[in-house]
């Protein structure tokens, strides 16, 4: 497992529960699925997927297409994005978050009165980004 340069970096991914939901990519031959960090590791998401051989452009790739966020504190915060000073979960991909929660919610011991996050303002690296766009996970689970 790779560790932070960053001790404030670490120190967060430490206290958070990273996981990324990979949608389709064109060098996979199939959707895998939902991946979780460890409990109390200080991977990152990029990290993650270096550790499935994704670098540089795919890595980037998928880092703009695919849900990815964490669970801490008993709240859940999903977003997707690379690049900008907001990184919002796209409407197209509440579908995918919306399968994968009951796996989400068992994983981080979380349910329907669980508050969750569907976006962040970007913010130094270390720090705790802005969450926005906040709902519980019981409202978000009847968005169509």
């Amino acid at each position: 497992m790779a560790v932070s340069t960053n001790i404030n970096e670490a120190k967060f991914h430490e206290s958070r529960r990273a996981f990324i939901i990979i949608v389709h990519h064109t060098s996979l031959p199939q959707n895998p699925g939902l991946m979780v960090a460890p409990a109390n590791s200080d991977i990152s998401h990029e990290q993650m997927l270096n550790g499935i051989n994704f670098y540089s452009r795919e890595l980037q790739d998928i880092l703009m297409k695919s849900p990815r966020g964490y669970c801490m504190n008993g709240e859940l915060c999903v977003y997707q994005g690379f690049s900008g000073p907001t990184w919002e979960l796209v409407k197209s991909n509440y579908k995918i978050v919306q399968q994968y929660m009951p796996d989400l919610c068992a994983l981080f011991n979380l349910n329907n009165d669980s508050n969750m996050y569907l976006g962040v303002r970007v913010g130094r690296v270390g720090s705790v980004w802005e969450r926005i766009n906040k709902t519980t996970i019981g409202n978000f689970m009847h968005i169509r």
